[in-house]
């Protein structure tokens, strides 16, 4: 009896089934190892951008520290500069001639601060070396924007607006705005008709919306109740050509009062062609006790900004010989 013998199938070879199950294994293990190695380039990521943010924040808070380090070493300056300026006063007349002035007198000359792990730029102003944004009349509002080489049609509506928005009434001057028109903005609110408590509340009056000089008008304006007069000793130019002075004598103040301060208008008088001109003018000579501080603090060789503004006041009656009437952290300006 012949036995039927055939060759056996290669489904039947030992190892086969065993070969493709290694396949589907080795597929599984690419899959899983793909799988992790997403898991990790995500959780990588994550911990960069935690990284990135937690250096951010250091930086920012370095910043922050720098900036009010800067306010404070101001405040002991601008003390000491006050007790020279009362000395120099009571010794005037007294032999050995006019002194020269003190670098923080507060003309908004820049000051820059070296500190362990950065810089602090710091720029004084005095109030007193402002126009009364409160008290200005419209010829000095208009002086003023043009000076600052606003466009003729926009002048006349920023100076209309902010009589209109610190006076009462529901009256508009004729490129002015009362509550009809800022009613009819988005969103909608009522003219204050009252007056400015911050000079950045221009932002909300008619002709200053996103204006790029926004956070610059605090140099030329004030709000605080400072002398009659502008002192023309921390004036900068536009105040100066604000007042009605020729060009020319705001260039020669300037120049002149960087190594003597001016102690009289007669010595302004001599400066310019026509006396009667600076006669007319509410001129003082020493500054105010208030002060605006923009202190800026930078990292060294890093991107971090902080800006603080304080506006600050200096009183010598007080156990405290300042007050820090506002104080904003990261001013754009």
């Amino acid at each position: 009896m012949s036995r039927n013998t055939r060759p056996p199938s290669k489904l039947n070879k030992p190892g086969a089934a065993l070969g493709d199950q290694s396949g589907a294994v080795l597929l599984l293990v690419i899959l899983v190892l793909a799988l992790i190695s997403v898991l990790v380039l995500s959780w990588g990521q994550e911990w960069r951008t935690e990284l990135q943010l937690a250096s951010n924040f250091r930086e920012a808070h370095r910043c922050r520290r720098l900036a009010e380090a800067g306010v404070f070493y101001t405040l002991g300056k601008l003390a000491s500069a006050k007790i020279e300026e009362s000395a120099r006063r009571s010794q005037e007349g007294l032999p050995g001639g006019p002194q020269p002035p003190n670098e923080w007198i507060g003309d908004q000359k820049l000051h820059l601060l070296e500190l362990p792990g950065g810089t602090v730029e710091i720029r004084v102003g005095d109030e007193g070396g402002k126009i009364p944004l409160n008290r200005a009349p419209e010829e000095t509002l208009i002086n003023l924007f043009t000076a600052l080489q606003v466009s003729p049609a926009q002048v006349r509506i920023m100076a209309d607006s902010i009589q209109d928005w610190r006076s009462r009434g529901d009256v508009a001057r004729p490129l002015g705005a009362k509550s009809d028109y800022y009613l009819s903005l988005d969103p909608p609110y009522v003219a204050k008709n009252r007056s400015f408590e911050t000079v950045e509340e221009l932002s909300w009056v008619r002709g200053f919306e996103n204006s790029p000089l926004l956070p610059r008008w605090c140099d030329w304006l004030t709000v605080e109740r400072v002398s009659v007069g502008v002192n023309v000793n921390t004036a900068p130019l536009p105040v100066l050509l604000a007042m009605g002075l020729p060009p020319e004598v705001c260039s020669t103040i300037i120049s002149t009062r960087q190594t003597m301060p001016f102690r009289g208008i007669q010595e302004i008088a001599q400066l310019n062609p026509d006396p009667r001109l600076v006669q007319q003018q509410r001129l003082t000579f020493n500054a105010s006790p208030f002060f605006t501080i923009k202190s800026t603090g930078r990292i060294a060789k890093n991107r971090g900004v902080h800006t603080i503004k304080a506006v600050v006041r200096l009183d010598f009656s007080t156990p405290s010989p300042w007050d820090i009437l506002s104080w904003v952290d990261n001013f754009p300006g």
